[in-house]
């Protein structure tokens, strides 16, 4: 897909470091019970947003000590941290990462022409292939041309392809020129059918997001024998390789572009500190697909050292 955001948009459009653990979960069996969705704060139609899941002022350190040189990765690396640090504390300062503010409808039925965005298709199908269960899965695409020029791409078309199931968000392809981010629509469009406090996988689909695509093509290759063939051509990239929380390649996936919108989509479904991703999981099917894993926290009883 040519061309997109440079903070917050999906092109579908080395210190040593420990192997990472295999995710002994493929496929995922979702057993989940329907609950009523809540319903949002307010309804204002959108613009840009104020609070930006990935603002330029959100890529920096909360304190000024912080140096990107400290880390493994470098500014990747910090900006996962960040990230990290901001959803499993709800003390962390400077989370740029505020409440959703619309509904879905807000956008396919704005009062002004200019505001309104398309419905291309919209229907319910059976589940995916990746997933188990009996849950039925509801597709969407939505479009809208630009108001406001991009200051790189200049006017276009954006649009949002997103499927939702029950506790999954799947980002099927993406381009944005202006409005909302992808992180914003397809919890918006979860939000529509599904409760927030089953949501446990988001899927983004046929990675070519060459910020996010590049670097685990990198970390991806650690985990193989010495010479073996890269990602793309190699067979065993149809394998899951998983990377768990707080390890140096997890916090720097959540720093990539399309990292910090699944982390945008955890600090505004949940409340700071209840939720977290405990994994990301790469493989190919005809190219790379990622997978996060959500998890409840359950905070260690304290003097028992015990959770």
């Amino acid at each position: 897909m040519p061309g997109c955001c440079p903070w917050n948009c999906l092109n579908i459009c080395r210190r040593h470091r420990n192997p990472p653990a295999p995710s002994g979960i493929d496929p995922i069996e979702l057993e989940l019970e329907a609950i009523v969705p809540p319903a949002p704060a307010a309804f204002p139609v959108p613009g840009v947003p104020v609070n930006d899941p990935a603002a330029p002022s959100s890529q920096a350190g909360s304190s000024s000590s912080i140096n990107a040189k400290d880390f493994q990765y470098g500014k990747l690396e910090m900006w996962g941290d960040l990230r990290q640090r901001w959803i499993d504390d709800p003390n962390e300062p400077n989370c740029t990462v505020g409440p959703l503010d619309f509904e879905l409808k807000t956008l396919t039925h704005a009062k002004h022409r200019s505001e309104r965005w398309t419905t291309n298709f919209k229907h319910w199908g059976p589940r995916p292939l990746v997933l188990q269960g009996k849950n039925d899965y509801h597709e969407v695409k939505i479009s809208k041309h630009s108001v406001r020029p991009h200051v790189k791409r200049g006017s276009g078309v954006n649009f949002h392809h997103i499927t939702t199931a029950m506790g999954v968000i799947i980002l099927r392809n993406v381009n944005r020129y202006d409005g909302p981010w992808w992180s914003q629509v397809a919890l918006a469009q979860y939000d529509t059918h599904f409760a927030r406090n089953v949501l446990r996988h988001v899927y983004l689909e046929n990675v070519v997001n060459a910020n996010t695509r590049d670097f685990i093509h990198g970390i991806w290759a650690k985990t193989q024998p010495p010479y073996a063939p890269g990602f793309e051509i190699s067979t065993a990239s149809v394998t899951q390789v998983a990377w768990s929380f707080d390890s140096t390649e997890y916090k720097a996936i959540l720093g990539t572009e399309l990292g910090k919108g699944v982390a945008a989509i955890v600090l505004t479904a949940f409340p700071r500190g209840t939720h977290r991703i405990v994994r990301v999981v790469v493989w190919k099917k005809s190219i790379m697909q990622l997978r996060f894993d959500i998890e409840v926290v359950t905070h260690k009883k304290k003097g028992t050292g015990q959770e």
